[in-house]
């Protein structure tokens, strides 16, 4: 459909200009007028196939997650002052965090692309390793630790 709209208009083109008194004005305008007529069409083709010079282009954006939840005892109460310690399995390299009065901790701005596992320290005891993977989707993270305070 496109290409018969397009040659339609080049004959109509040449057809215009073919009554024009000399050569080179026919060569010159000619040629300006299928310039013009190929431009709109690309322009035009552009559009259709979503790729016209007003869609802008997305830049990918970085991936920044954030691990945050509270420390409690077994019966339900926030253990302030447990570390918690979290570990980046590409690098090796270890973060810690202090809980709060309410038992709450919270790591920011760490790398959407990486794993990640996370346990408590509190009196000596560790707690279970709970592990957060860089193919889940959420990037606000909440995990709750149960830790024994005997």
């Amino acid at each position: 459909m496109l290409v018969l709209v397009f040659d339609t208009m080049l004959v109509r083109i040449r057809k215009s200009f073919m009554q024009t008194p000399t050569r080179t004005h026919h060569r010159w305008r000619t040629t300006a007028m299928l310039c013009a007529a190929a431009g709109l069409m690309l322009g035009a083709v552009g559009v259709a196939l979503g790729s016209g010079p007003a869609r802008a282009q997305k830049m990918p954006q970085p991936s920044v997650r954030s691990l945050s939840g509270s420390i409690r005892d077994s019966g339900h109460e926030p253990i302030r002052n447990a570390v918690v310690e979290l570990r980046n399995t590409n690098t090796g390299v270890v973060i810690t965090y202090i809980t709060d009065e309410s038992g709450r901790y919270n790591f920011k701005r760490l790398d959407g692309n990486a794993d990640y596992e996370v346990w408590v320290l509190f009196r000596g005891n560790r707690s279970p390793t709970r592990s957060i993977s860089k193919f889940d989707s959420h990037m606000v993270k909440v995990i709750d630790f149960i830790v024994r305070t005997y």
